[in-house]
């Protein structure tokens, strides 16, 4: 998964990983609008890394996780979903709008490989100062 290559998604490792971060983030989506400190350290357990004061405004959803790399002064407005089967970089200063979604996960064009169920993932990076809505 993490090379590229097309991959069984159905891989038990796979499954644990999902349910790992899903565990989280369900713990960051429930946690007080004030609680700060709660916040910044499940993403910083979640995430693969955080720069200085990263802010996500829950419900947030993730596929892995440690794919996710966020610059300082991160900012993730309401409903955001990274689906991180590759790397997801965020650079200094981004900011994203409600309900942005980053998708590295693809499929094969071919019918026959795409329903034999196997994927593959292509990364995403967003330089220093990106505004995306």
């Amino acid at each position: 998964m993490l090379s590229g290559e097309l991959y069984d998604p159905q891989d038990p490792t796979l499954l644990e990983e999902r349910e790992a971060a899903r565990r989280l983030t369900r713990l960051f989506n429930r946690t007080a609008e004030t609680d700060l400190d709660r916040r910044a350290a499940l993403l910083a357990e979640l995430f693969g890394s955080t720069g200085d004061d990263p802010f996500v405004e829950p419900p947030f959803r993730c596929d892995y996780g440690y794919n996710v790399h966020v610059g300082d002064a991160f900012f993730a407005n309401f409903d955001c979903v990274f689906l991180d089967v590759r790397p997801i970089r965020f650079g200094d200063d981004c900011m994203l709008g409600p309900g942005v979604h980053v998708y590295t996960a693809t499929h094969p064009l071919d019918a026959a490989e795409r329903t034999s169920g196997r994927e593959y993932g292509k990364p995403v990076e967003f330089g220093d100062r990106a505004w995306v809505g």
